[in-house]
């Protein structure tokens, strides 16, 4: 984890990279399976689309929390992004 980064409920760190694929319509991803196999497409068959819970803290990191987390990568500033949500009907394919 980066220096200057404090993980917490709201902001927890993602222990891995991301990446934006390509524009993509949110009807066209019609399931979990779709938009991981969308994102392993572009960048191999460990990648899949991020989920709310994808944050983690705690002193070992063990705790999920949501709304944002941090994560190595690049995206550009005012990327919009689709990311999945395990337990709520808030998915592009729910």
């Amino acid at each position: 984890m980066p220096a200057g980064i404090a993980p917490d409920v709201c902001a927890g760190w993602l222990r891995g990279t991301v990446a934006a694929t390509p524009p993509v319509l949110g009807k066209t991803l019609t399931g979990r399976a779709v938009a991981d196999a969308l994102c392993a497409q572009y960048y191999g068959s460990r990648w899949r689309m991020a989920e709310f819970h994808d944050g983690r803290y705690g002193s070992d990191l063990v705790l999920s929390g949501g709304w944002s987390f941090w994560a190595y990568g690049c995206v550009p500033g005012g990327t919009r992004c689709w990311t999945a949500i395990d337990d709520q009907q808030a998915n592009p394919w729910n």
